[in-house]
């Protein structure tokens, strides 16, 4: 049957959702190319029809025009490609990497398949411990320059990570897959919270043009205005903020979003041209997503990754759940013993990545936790992540040695927040049998605010300790800016 003609295009999207329309589409066969979104800049003088872009940018198009078909392959096909990819990977690397001298040795990319658990996990530790060892002897030069990037996540440990001009080509390439599926107009204004260093981005926070670091020509497409803002800056300065600036689209921490929107609804406020929110670092809670939605009327998306590895997962732009990134990482998500986890199994989260040819991270455990979903109605072949949960200190352990992830539900939320003005509160767990319940308050509670809020959390935790309520005005965040809702300190 004949197709018909696309008209301009507005995402439908459910009532709560604002959005604008994307420029719009003048064929069918333009309705599936991304470049008919966007507006390339270009890179030579008097040139206005067609452009042409720099190199590095033209090796960004390359890639992202392959990522809009590689999204709709099935998962074996998927599956059979990244072996491919990982067989060139592990040859390189057990010839010019000696800490994967002794690996288990394969003759194909399908023999890989077959012995690939076979291949020890990789610890966090080990590459600190194994700096040189973990290097490549052997250089490409056709992949680019060798950049350390250095992080501490969410486990105060320290890493660097050495890694190639050639995974920044498919870092940038995700980061526009992301607007893609997510119908981002470029004309957007973006505001972000995030972390910065100390005395920079404070209130009233910064504004800039382009929504990245390339600028100029160096930037592949042509974007709207920014305006940014210190993370550890006071909920009322940015409630203040973000009315003033105005966003079409914030990207911010869950934890900052989830009490900047309990501020807006305590004050009465509203974001009149706010359109999307999306979030990062932190792990995503249904409380937040619900409370988002009850403040400015629009469904978050969260992303996953790392500054170590990159993307890690998207968020469908039709669902909740997450798709793996799997043209840039294999990965997996097994069981303590080592075993792959079925779909509902929370695991360990295992990542290879594909590109990183100058030091190899062969199934390096992230410390994530996460639980697989079945594949995703949306179409794409992409696995599905059904939920991220967390580092492993992120599970509460009972006394009898079993362990449990922390879920508050909306219902404790809202019996938590009658108690007291609560703006945001962190679990540290010191013993099997002592919680601390750090909480965010104007001011002090009273005594008997005290047992309530003790009895509160006992009943919404499901377990019978010790809990000791310290009050503060702020909580204290970490060194990349992260809170964790819940912590323990059990060794």
């Amino acid at each position: 049957m004949k197709k018909k003609a696309a008209r301009p295009v507005t995402k439908t999207v459910k009532k709560t959702q604002k959005t604008t329309p994307l420029p719009s589409k003048t064929s069918s066969k333009a309705h599936n190319n991304w470049l008919s979104r966007y507006e390339l800049n270009c890179a030579v003088p008097h040139l206005a029809f067609p452009v042409i872009s720099t190199a590095s940018n033209l090796a960004v198009i390359s890639s992202l025009t392959q990522l809009e078909n590689t999204q709709w392959w099935t998962p074996e096909k998927i599956r059979e490609m990244q072996f491919k990819q990982l067989y060139q990977l592990v040859q390189h690397s057990q010839k010019t990497v000696p800490f994967y001298k002794d690996y288990p040795k394969a003759d194909s990319p399908e023999h890989l398949a077959e012995i690939w658990q076979e291949y020890p996990v990789l610890a966090r530790g080990d590459i600190n411990a194994n700096q040189t060892t973990l290097t490549s002897g052997k250089l490409l030069k056709a992949h680019g320059s060798v950049t350390t990037k250095y992080t501490s996540g969410s486990t105060g440990q320290p890493i660097g990570v050495k890694n190639t001009a050639l995974s920044g080509v498919f870092w940038r390439a995700f980061t526009l897959r992301d607007h893609i599926w997510h119908q981002r107009n470029p004309d957007w204004k973006l505001g972000h919270i995030r972390i910065s260093k100390t005395g920079q981005a404070v209130y009233p926070g910064v504004t800039g043009h382009g929504w990245s670091s390339e600028r100029g020509a160096n930037a592949l497409i042509r974007t709207g205005p920014t305006a940014g803002l210190n993370i550890n800056t006071p909920v009322e300065q940015q409630g203040k903020w973000l009315l003033d600036n105005d966003p079409d689209f914030l990207i911010t921490f869950p934890s900052i979003i989830h009490r900047l929107a309990q501020h807006f609804l305590d004050k009465g406020l509203k974001a009149n041209r706010l359109r999307q929110i999306e979030t990062i670092s932190e792990i995503m809670t249904e409380e937040t997503r619900a409370i988002c939605r009850k403040a400015f009327g629009i469904e978050l998306v969260d992303l996953y990754s790392t500054r170590e590895l990159g993307y890690l997962a998207l968020q469908c732009p039709e669902h909740p759940h997450y798709h793996v990134q799997s043209e840039g990482v294999f990965l997996e998500v097994v069981n303590d013993d080592g075993s792959p986890c079925l779909p509902g199994q929370p695991g360990k989260v295992l990542v290879t990545p594909l590109h990183n040819f100058a030091m190899p991270l062969i199934r390096y455990a992230v410390g994530d936790y996460a639980v697989l979903g079945p594949p995703c109605a949306c179409g794409r072949g992409l696995p599905v992540l059904e939920r991220i949960l967390g580092r492993e200190r992120n599970r509460l352990r009972h006394p009898d040695g079993s362990y449990r992830w922390i879920s508050i539900s909306a219902t404790d939320n809202g019996k938590l927040l009658a108690i007291a003005p609560i703006q945001e509160y962190q679990i540290i767990q010191n013993s099997l049998t002592e919680l601390e319940f750090r909480i965010a308050v104007p001011e002090d509670p009273a005594p008997d605010q005290i047992r309530q809020l003790q009895e509160w959390a006992r009943s919404a935790l499901h377990f019978p300790a010790t809990i000791t309520i310290i009050a503060q005005r702020r909580l204290e965040r970490s060194a990349n800016g992260k809170l964790e809702l819940f912590k323990s300190l059990i060794d």
